[in-house]
């Protein structure tokens, strides 16, 4: 070690004699030099990486074009040594040196670039409408780890325009790094949809209100993710609507052994006392406009909103018929799923661009020819079954995103007599309709459909119904 001269001699400037960083006047210094490349030792140099020490003293500076920094005339001794550039990890990077009095010694630290592997994303399941706690699973989309926009190999998810905000995540490497995003037309003349970064950038909410093909892209220092998306347009033409309804097709069903039956029409041609039909547009992505129509299937949902059905026995008592769990209530073909597909038809088929959705309905209902509790006789029925039909549609590539697009409202009364044998005739009973479908979101051309107000879980009103009697 360097003996300090305990009498320092003045500078040219008067100041003391003693180097710079150094504490005794003559002491040879030292000389760190830090190097930062990427991936490995031997990979590329890093320009512009912030390197401080810390040790005999603390100095900052930043590595040139070759990944280098020197720090010169610096006392001797153990040195604390970190490194950061954005997005690169670790961050910083740590290592350490020992310059000795006079020398120099030279460390290499490794920095690696943070990239984005990939894109998930989730698309929330449609919610009930009575309980708050029926709610289908989200529906897990297709991933991407393509850095492609073609939307030939880098396959678009197929989702419905209008349905619920998209959520989207970035995978990255180190984990849970914020990424830049944005989306962009693709194939598509349209204006892209609002992403919303959320939780610091690592996630995003994408906009469905477009419609057409679309590229969503998340960016983390020179790598890059896309997850390419169609959101197909379904364009209810609901001035092509037709609508009919029939008042002589009520009739009494069968009835007999304790039960008087009876019934709205038939499920046959001319005998249904309901019938609709409309004409719609399935509008996709790309340049043709087409690609993804084939992954969008219509249905028809039909949801139970009135029963006032009230059976009126001799002496004043009444048996009223109550849907199992409230309105509005699913009024479906089986408990497989929530539409009425039966006897609902599309022509010429559910994959066309052009199609057309007709359906019909034919409710019917029984009470008991004698009262429950007094065992009176039936007398007469009034009250109606009233319903809402919505045309509705699902993707195969999110099946519990139930969408709806346009809707009508019509109702059977039953008013009518019931003889002393209990069969039914009716007197007064007629079929109400409404003029034509309306659309249900004219922004988007469709919405989910538990958001829209429709009942797509169990129980169903064609599954059995509760009676309430009085007295």
């Amino acid at each position: 070690m360097c003996k300090a001269d305990k009498t320092p001699k003045p500078s040219a400037s008067g100041a003391p004699g003693s180097a710079p960083g150094c504490a005794t006047v003559g002491c040879p210094l030292a000389t760190l030099i830090v190097h930062v490349h990427k991936t490995s030792a031997g990979g590329p140099a890093l320009a512009d990486v912030t390197v401080n020490i810390t040790g005999p003293e603390s100095r900052s500076g930043k590595t040139d074009a070759s990944g280098k920094v020197a720090f010169e005339k610096v006392q001797a001794g153990h040195y604390n040594i970190s490194a950061r550039k954005d997005e690169h990890s670790p961050d910083p990077v740590a290592g350490a040196g020992d310059p000795p009095t006079g020398g120099k010694q030279e460390v290499t630290l490794v920095l690696n670039e943070d990239a984005v592997v990939q894109i998930k994303a989730t698309l929330p399941g449609t919610n009930g409408v009575r309980k708050a706690t029926d709610k289908r699973p989200d529906n897990v989309l297709t991933a991407s780890a393509s850095s492609d926009m073609s939307l030939a190999t880098n396959a678009p998810v197929i989702l419905v325009r209008g349905c619920k905000d998209v959520e989207l995540e970035a995978v990255t490497s180190p984990a849970g790094k914020p990424v830049k995003w944005e989306v962009k037309a693709n194939e598509n003349s349209d204006a892209p949809p609002t992403i919303t970064p959320t939780d610091g950038g690592k996630k995003a909410k994408l906009k469905t209100n477009v419609h057409g093909s679309m590229s969503v892209i998340a960016t983390l220092g020179s790598t890059k993710v896309i997850w390419n998306v169609v959101f197909v347009w379904v364009k209810v033409d609901v001035k092509s609507s037709v609508i009919l309804s029939r008042n002589n097709k009520y009739a009494d069903a069968g009835s007999g052994g304790g039960w008087t039956s009876f019934r709205s029409g038939q499920f046959s041609a001319g005998q249904y006392p309901w019938e609709a039909k409309v004409k719609i547009k399935v509008v996709g992505g790309g340049n043709t406009k087409k690609l993804g129509t084939d992954k969008v299937k219509l249905h028809l949902l039909h949801n139970g909103i009135q029963d006032t059905l009230t059976g009126h026995y001799a002496g004043g008592g009444t048996a009223a018929e109550k849907p199992k769990g409230g309105l509005p209530i699913r009024d479906s073909n089986g408990a497989g799923d929530p539409w009425m597909d039966n006897p609902t038809t599309v022509t010429p088929d559910n994959v066309s661009f052009e199609r057309e959705l007709w359906t019909a309905d034919a409710p019917a209902g029984s009470f008991p020819t004698a009262h429950k509790n007094t065992g009176s006789a039936l007398q007469s029925i009034t009250g109606v079954n009233g319903f809402r039909a919505a045309i509705a549609s699902v993707s195969d590539d999110a099946t519990n995103a139930l969408m709806v697009h346009a809707k009508t409202e019509w109702s059977a009364d039953f008013k009518g007599k019931v003889d002393a044998a209990g069969n039914y005739s009716p007197d007064g009973a007629k079929t109400t309709k409404g003029a034509a479908y309306e659309l249900i979101s004219s922004a988007t051309g469709g919405q989910d459909a538990g958001d829209a107000g429709f009942e797509t879980f169990e129980p169903r009103f064609n599954g059995g119904t509760d009676t309430t009697w009085t007295p």
